[in-house]
């Protein structure tokens, strides 16, 4: 019997390369998305100590530095959700890559499956022959 060959298997072995390719590439944004959220999440820890120390402060200069430290947390926390909406969309974009990558490799994938599912029918169909041709030739010589 003879093998199954898939005509168009090097398109889907292009399309799987493509489809890992998508999927490594939303886990990098995914892991930028991931770090600038624990930053911020930092970044309010900060605060909070700092507030907690701000609280058992007295002297006026003091008060001021932390006052001006508040403000650059504050900047800094503006900067980090800029980003983060910036990295929000960039892993949607990838998300919707690695979708219609994956798309892509379905359809091939089932278009395989048909083709392997027809060939294996007439496979069957030309073993059912040649059993039945074996068949006759051995009726035919002992009659």
């Amino acid at each position: 019997m003879k093998k199954f060959v898939f005509s168009m298997q090097k398109v889907l072995d292009l399309r799987e390369f493509e489809r890992k390719q998508a999927e490594a590439e939303l886990g990098r944004a995914l892991a930028e998305e991931t770090k600038i959220q624990q930053t911020l999440e930092m970044v309010a820890q900060q605060r909070v100590s700092s507030i907690a120390a701000a609280d058992k402060m007295s002297d006026l200069h003091e008060l001021y530095n932390i006052n001006q430290y508040f403000a650059l947390l504050d900047q800094r926390k503006e900067q980090l959700l800029r980003n983060l909406a910036q990295a929000k969309i960039v892993t949607e974009q990838k998300r919707d890559a690695m979708r219609e990558a994956m798309k892509k490799c379905k359809v091939l994938e089932q278009l395989k499956e048909t083709r392997r599912a027809a060939w294996k029918k007439a496979a069957l169909k030309e073993e059912e022959i040649t059993i039945d041709d074996i068949v006759t030739s051995r009726f035919e010589k002992v009659n």
